[in-house]
């Protein structure tokens, strides 16, 4: 008997349906897969012969040798058939055995159902199926830095290049620590090792480029391009590993990484004697004269800069020579300091304080008045000219004084003439028949309109109508035409306008013009058919009354203050601020409110006048003052809350003779000054004292033997007359001014001489400096 259809699907059913196993890791996969498949090998054989055996029943192929089951399809009997055991889950019955096992490919782990090994899925026509573990977005199952392979059942992770594998994952190579263990050398020489992450990078020092090879580095000769050793003077620079030395000439000293000049000036100071200054150059120093002296800067001498001419004083400046120097006044009438002396232009400050033009002067200016005004008695102010009072300005008609001059302009009806002076009368009716619409005829000054008869002249002035009715114009009025009984037109006005002459026009009535000014209290102003009331400046109409008027006051009157008059305000006594506020004089200070006239209302901690006071309950002792609430300002020589303590105390001792008295404060003698009684007190004269005056109190100077003056500005050396030939004078004079040294002063002397026939004067004068004499130092 064939097998049924229905057997074959059952047992294919319970072969795809299997669940997939799971292992903890890829390796014991691959294990499990080579381990079930040799186990299995013969009884998966074993299947897939039964499953052929059942194909071939179908088909018809011939009896199964063994057959599993068998079903009756006729009424026929047929021999009984062979129990089929029962497996449990998805197992299947295995070829040739009675027992049960899993299909091909398949496993069972202490279960009854057969799946997968880990890393294979089910797939229901192709079986277990190996799982691609590397596919996806992202690092997948293997860390960042790392390649992923998948291989039967499992996968291999491959860190990149620069990392290595460790517990948590692939982790950075530091080839710098590396190199320094191993004692391999991961740059060249004179490099730096950097690591970075998957690499490494070097770096030079300062001094070093980095080679072509990108890892060693080459020295930089700082002395191809340094200019800092200042080469050009003669220094020279050395080159060494990552850096350079200079070697420098005297005059220079080595500072890294220069020469630097040497300062003999500074370093020292007393290196030119007397009068000399020195000036520092490169590598050297030279000695020259202060200014207002002259000389070789060894031997300087006072130069009379007025007599030499070599003096910066204004041509409009005096020149008056002092030892070492000169000094520039500006004559009178000249302003400045002497070296620049400018004329003082009265016109530039404030014109002079003329009206109209000032014209500068040298020491002065004066004041002129433009076309058509005349200089006041004042000498600044110009005055108007009212040219139309004389002779009525030339005009014929009308003279206009303006300011400065006058303009002539004509009555109505003329025109101004091409002198204008002179009026011509408008002839109106040559120019579009002066607007009359029938006859137009000139008169001096005007014109007139007239109309042939029925017509009338209409209120226009100009045109010509028939008036008969009401309704063609209004009948010729300006206003209301009204048809009286008997036929005839009447015309009259609305309120505010008058009948004119001609019973057709309407007139304003001015209701401003008479005595009762409208009825408004200040100002009327008319307009056509009515007038309005206005106030004046600092006046404001009434809310009640419009025609009547109130002052306004800015700021508005407080603390029962009545508004009187524009901005004044009727205040109660206490309040005399502006709109009747209090006012103190001094203001209250420190948060204070004024609350009426020179009250202050203080805020905690301040008292007093103005709240100008602070308030200590613990008194300051010791001249302390209470400078804000509970705090005292002490003395320098106390400290504390109440300025109580006493810090006697001097970082620096006091000087000549100077007393410590309180924390670095000096007590100083009568004649000494300063924080350590430092400097001697000297009180200048002005002007200043002459040839080594003492000044002296009151501004006095006292002179030393062989001056004498106010000032102490002349010398009483006594004449020395010698009579010796010309040619002699000249030598001995020569001779003298270079040779004596010393004079009745103690100082420098130089000779002055004068030719008068074989006579020679030579009188000794001060010059700059002080040169003691042996005799004086002698005594």
């Amino acid at each position: 008997m064939p097998r049924p259809r229905t057997h074959l699907l059952v047992l294919l059913a319970a072969i795809c349906v299997a669940e997939p196993f799971t292992t903890p890791n890829g390796s014991d996969n691959e294990v499990l897969k080579h381990t079930e498949a040799s186990l299995t090998k013969s009884q998966n054989l074993e299947i897939e012969n039964a499953i052929g055996n059942f194909s071939r029943t179908e088909q018809g192929g011939g009896p199964a040798a063994t057959p599993a089951a068998s079903f009756n399809t006729t009424s026929t009997p047929a021999p009984a058939p062979t129990p089929t055991p029962q497996c449990p889950g998805n197992q299947v019955v295995l070829v040739g055995s009675e027992g049960c096992g899993c299909p091909v490919g398949m496993v069972n782990v202490a279960g009854e159902n057969c799946t997968c090994p880990v890393g294979y899925t089910l797939q229901r026509a192709a079986g277990c199926l190996d799982v691609d573990e590397c596919k996806g977005e992202g690092p997948g199952p293997c860390s960042l830095h790392a390649d992923c392979t998948n291989t039967p059942g499992s996968y291999l992770c491959k860190c990149l290049r620069g990392y290595l594998m460790g517990a948590g994952g692939c982790q950075d190579i530091d080839e710098c620590a590396l190199a320094e263990v191993t004692g391999l050398q991961a740059c060249g020489s004179g490099a730096d090792c950097r690591n970075t992450l998957g690499s490494f990078s070097c770096f030079c020092p300062v001094g070093y480029v980095m080679a072509l090879d990108g890892h060693s580095c080459v020295d930089v000769d700082e002395c191809s391009f340094e200019e800092q050793c200042r080469r050009e003077l003669g220094n020279v620079c050395v080159n060494t590993p990552g850096s350079f030395v200079c070697q420098c000439q005297p005059g220079f000293r080595a500072e890294v990484p220069a020469c630097i000049d040497v300062d003999e000036c500074k370093e020292t100071p007393d290196v030119c004697a007397g009068q000399g200054v020195c000036e520092n150059t490169f590598g050297s120093y030279k000695c020259v004269c202060q200014r207002g002296y002259r000389g070789n800067g060894t031997y300087c001498e006072d130069e009379n800069e007025c007599a030499s001419g070599r003096h910066g004083c204004d041509t409009n400046a005096r020149c008056g020579n002092i030892i070492g120097s000169y000094f520039c006044q500006c004559y009178q009438g000249f302003n400045g300091d002497g070296l620049s002396c400018f004329d003082v232009d009265e016109c530039a400050l404030s014109n002079g304080h003329c009206e109209h033009n000032c014209t500068n002067e040298p020491g002065g200016y004066s004041c002129h008045c433009g076309i058509g005004y005349q200089l006041a008695q004042d000498g600044h102010n110009c005055s108007d000219v009212d040219e139309c009072v004389v002779q009525n300005g030339t005009c014929e008609q009308v003279c206009t004084n303006t300011q400065g001059s006058f303009l002539c302009s004509c009555q109505p009806g003329y025109q101004l003439h091409i002198d204008r002076h002179s009026c011509v009368d408008i002839d109106e009716c040559k120019l579009q028949n002066g607007g009359c619409s029938h006859t137009c005829t000139n008169t001096p000054g005007g014109h007139t309109c007239s109309c042939p008869a029925p017509l009338l002249l209409h209120s226009d002035n100009t045109s010509c109508v028939n008036v008969t009715s009401c309704d063609f114009r209004r009948g010729g009025c300006d206003h209301v035409c009204t048809v009286r009984a008997e036929g005839l037109l009447y015309c009259s006005c609305s309120t505010g306008w008058q009948l004119g002459k001609d019973l057709r026009s309407c007139l304003d009535v001015n209701e401003c013009g008479d005595f009762t000014n409208g009825g408004c209290e200040q100002l009327c102003q008319n307009h056509p058919g009515g007038f309005n009331c206005s106030c004046g400046e600092g006046y404001v109409a009434r809310t009640d009354d419009p025609t009547k008027c109130q002052p306004v006051c800015d700021p508005p009157c407080q603390n029962y203050g009545a508004c009187v008059a524009p901005h004044s305000c009727d205040c109660p006594a206490g309040y005399p601020g502006p709109g009747c506020s209090a006012m103190c004089s001094p203001p209250c200070a420190h948060g204070g409110t004024c609350m009426r006239w020179d009250m202050c209302l203080c805020p905690p901690g301040w008292t007093g006048t103005g709240c100008h006071t602070a308030v200590c309950e613990l008194p300051c002792a010791n001249g302390g003052r209470c400078v804000r609430p509970e705090t005292c300002h002490c003395p320098s020589d106390y400290t504390g809350p109440q300025c109580l303590s006493q810090p006697v105390q001097c970082q620096k001792p006091c000087k000549n003779g100077g007393v410590c008295v309180g924390l670095n404060r000096c007590r100083c003698a009568s004649d000494f000054t300063g924080s350590l009684c430092e400097t001697a007190v000297t009180t200048p004269c002005v002007p200043p004292c002459h040839h080594g005056a003492t000044c002296s109190p009151h501004n006095k100077c006292t002179c030393p033997e062989g001056a004498a003056g106010i000032r102490c500005e002349r010398l009483t050396c006594p004449v020395v007359t010698t009579v010796v030939s010309m040619a002699r004078a000249v030598r001995k004079g020569v001779r003298e001014s270079y040779v004596d040294r010393c004079g009745p002063l103690g100082v420098q002397l130089c000779t002055k001489y004068r030719i008068n026939q074989a006579r020679v004067y030579l009188q000794a004068y001060r010059v700059g400096y002080r040169v003691q004499c042996p005799e004086k130092n002698g005594r």
